[in-house]
């Protein structure tokens, strides 16, 4: 997946400074079935080439630690991938998300996982053995860990700036016990003030014809107007990335609806500090 999205990057970096694969031949001396290859995710590309179509691109310092980073995944710790709790797709996701500058979020079901308390983390993790009585309390335990060291590189000041929206529901489901849930309305005020972060509420009251799953927006260049998101929907079962621009539009549209049948930021803090002691 991180190949699949560094191609596309790679492409859109060579499109927006009009260059072709006859032009990277002339300058670099490669084949253009080999730029083909690369941004088509064909073949891996190395460092040293990728440094070489960045210069060649005219890449800003941003888009280079970005990409390179990308490219190495370095983003994610090992320790995360060594365990077996983490999922192939989040792990990508999270490698993504790392060097995402914008991350948009409309969630339906329940409180984002960057932004729950650890005994809303816990329950939500342990009541999966329900479903699935193979997952053992040291995978709920890894689980939880992960979940919560995430939530460490959305602290400003170097933070990716996130929006997101959440349907009522998501407030108004209780979750493990009311004492919980009111410690997690809490944390969602105190996450509203981070000067990152958007967080709306679409009232149950409002009619709105947009009946969707969640999702997630990741944009990587969140200054360049015609850079595409990518779209990645999450289940407690599979998950998945969707890289095309067409899809990628459309879920942009919903998410700017959304937002707009949705309470302002204030009003919807408001509305999650009531529920504090309620």
């Amino acid at each position: 997946m991180q190949r699949r999205i560094l191609a596309r990057e790679l492409r859109y970096l060579r499109e927006r400074a009009s260059l072709t694969g006859d032009d990277i031949k002339d300058r670099l001396g490669w084949s253009p079935s080999k730029i083909s290859r690369i941004e088509n995710a064909r073949i891996s590309v190395s460092e040293e080439d990728i440094r070489l179509l960045l210069d060649l691109y005219d890449a800003t310092p941003v888009q280079r630690k970005r990409l390179l980073a990308l490219a190495g995944q370095t983003q994610t710790p090992h320790s995360w991938r060594a365990w077996p709790a983490a999922t192939r797709e989040f792990l990508s996701f999270l490698d993504v998300e790392a060097v995402a500058e914008s991350i948009r979020q409309w969630e339906i079901n329940v409180v984002p996982g960057i932004a729950q308390t650890e005994a809303y983390a816990r329950h939500l993790i342990t009541s999966w053995r329900e479903v699935d009585p193979t997952l053992t309390p040291r995978q709920v335990e890894e689980r939880l860990s992960i979940r919560m060291n995430r939530q460490k590189r959305f602290l400003p000041p170097e933070s990716s700036q996130i929006w997101i929206i959440l349907d009522e529901s998501v407030l108004l489901r209780t979750v493990g016990s009311p004492a919980i849930m009111s410690e997690q309305m809490s944390r969602l005020v105190d996450f509203s003030d981070l000067p990152n972060v958007t967080l709306q509420v679409v009232p149950l009251a409002h009619p709105h014809g947009i009946v969707e799953e969640s999702f997630t927006l990741l944009n990587l260049d969140k200054s360049d107007r015609l850079e595409q998101c990518l779209v990645y929907i999450d289940h407690n079962v599979t998950s998945q990335f969707l890289l095309d621009e067409q899809r990628s539009i459309l879920f942009e549209k919903m998410f700017e609806l959304l937002a707009g049948y949705a309470l302002s930021p204030a009003a919807s803090r408001e509305v999650i500090r009531r529920l504090v002691n309620s």
